[in-house]
C-alpha cells in the first residue's frame, strides 16, 4: 500500500492505533537497497505493521543539492520486504514557511564526521517522522552509527514511547557497507574501497590483543589504507556516548573513516559496545558483490 502525503498516512495510523496493533517503522530519504531491506524485513517480523517513510529530507541535503530516487521503485523494494505500507511526502508538507525547530545535541552532531554531514539536520527528520508515526519500535542500521546513536539519545530525553533498535551493517563480502552513495562507484572502486573496512577492522582486533593508544593505532589503519582512487580523508577512533576523539581505547568506542571520490565522501565504521564485539567482530550482514556491468 502506497500512501501519499500526510493526511492519508496519518488516517492509516490512527486506525492501526485504534486496533492495538504493534507498529515498526523505517525513516528513508528514498534510493532504497538491501540496506534498507534489511531494516523493513527486521520491522516487519517484530511487528504487526511495518510502515516505511519516503522522503529526501531537504534539511540533510547540501543547499540547492537534489536527491536522485526512483519512488516507484522504493515502493516495489519496501512491499518485497514485508512493509505494510508505504508514506511518502514532499518539501511543501514536511517545511511550510516558518518551519524552524531543530533537535540539539551540543556539538555531539559536529564531532563524527564533520558539519558537511548535516547530523543534526538528519536526526531532526528521524525524531519528526516518530512523533508523526508513534511507532512501537523504529529501526536505525549501524552503518549511520552517528545518526543511530543520536536518535535513541533524543528520544531517551523527549520521553518519546518508542524502541530504537539497531540493525547490523550489511556489507558486500569485500568489506564495503551499502549505501546509496555506492551507485556513484563502480565495481574497481569498490574493490579499492575494501581496504578500508579492512583497516579498520584490523584496529579492532589490535585493540582487543591489547593496543590502546589511538594515536598509533591510527596511524597503524592509514598506514594499511593505499588509495588510487579515492583520497582518505580521516580515520578516527571516538567514544561512542559523546564522539570526542579518545586518547587511550575504552568501551563503547567508535571506529570510523571517509573517503572521498567523486565530490562524495563515503563513510565506514565499527561500533564495538562491549566486549564481545570487541573480540568477535560486529553482527555484519554478507551480501554478494554486484555483477560487473
Amino acid at each position: 500500500m502506497h500512501l501519499t502525503g500526510l493526511s492519508a498516512g496519518k488516517a492509516f495510523i490512527r486506525e492501526v492505533a485504534r486496533t492495538g496493533q504493534t507498529i515498526g517503522t523505517v525513516h528513508t530519504l528514498g534510493a532504497l537497497h538491501l540496506g534498507h531491506a534489511e531494516l523493513i524485513r527486521r520491522a516487519a517480523l517484530e511487528n504487526d505493521v511495518a510502515i516505511v517513510t519516503v522522503y529526501p529530507n531537504k534539511i540533510q541535503l547540501r543547499p540547492g543539492g537534489s536527491y536522485d530516487f526512483n519512488l516507484d521503485d522504493d515502493i516495489g523494494l519496501a512491499l518485497r520486504s514485508g512493509a505494510t505500507a508505504v508514506i511518502s511526502s514532499s518539501d511543501t508538507e514536511m517545511f511550510p514557511a516558518g518551519y524552524r525547530t531543530f533537535v540539539s545535541q551540543g556539538e555531539c552532531d559536529l564531532r563524527l564526521g564533520g558539519p558537511e554531514t548535516y547530523l543534526k539536520e538528519a536526526v531532526t527528520g528521524a525524531i519528526r517522522w516518530i512523533c508523526y508515526s508513534r511507532p512501537t519500535r523504529s529501526y536505525f542500521g549501524l552503518k549511520d552509527i552517528g545518526q543511530a546513536i543520536l536518535v535513541k539519545r533524543a528520544v531517551a530525553d523527549l520521553l518519546l514511547d518508542c524502541e530504537i533498535r539497531f540493525v547490523p551493517t550489511v556489507r558486500y563480502k569485500n568489506g564495503v557497507p551499502i549505501s546509496s552513495r555506492l551507485r556513484r562507484f563502480n565495481r574497481s572502486e569498490l574493490d579499492e574501497l575494501s581496504c578500508l573496512f579492512t583497516a579498520l577492522n584490523r584496529s579492532r582486533e589490535e585493540i582487543a590483543r591489547g593496543a590502546s593508544s589511538v594515536k598509533d593505532l591510527v596511524a597503524s589503519a592509514t598506514s594499511r589504507i593505499k588509495f588510487r582512487q579515492f583520497r582518505l580523508e580521516f580515520v578516527r577512533i571516538v567514544g561512542a556516548d559523546n564522539f570526542e576523539d579518545l586518547e587511550q581505547v575504552k568501551l563503547p568506542f567508535i571506529i570510523i573513516g571517509g573517503a572521498m571520490a567523486h565530490g562524495l565522501t563515503v563513510f565506514d565504521s565499527i561500533y564495538v559496545p562491549d566486549q564481545d564485539t570487541l573480540l568477535n567482530g560486529a553482527p555484519d550482514i554478507w551480501i554478494d558483490l554486484p555483477q560487473q556491468s
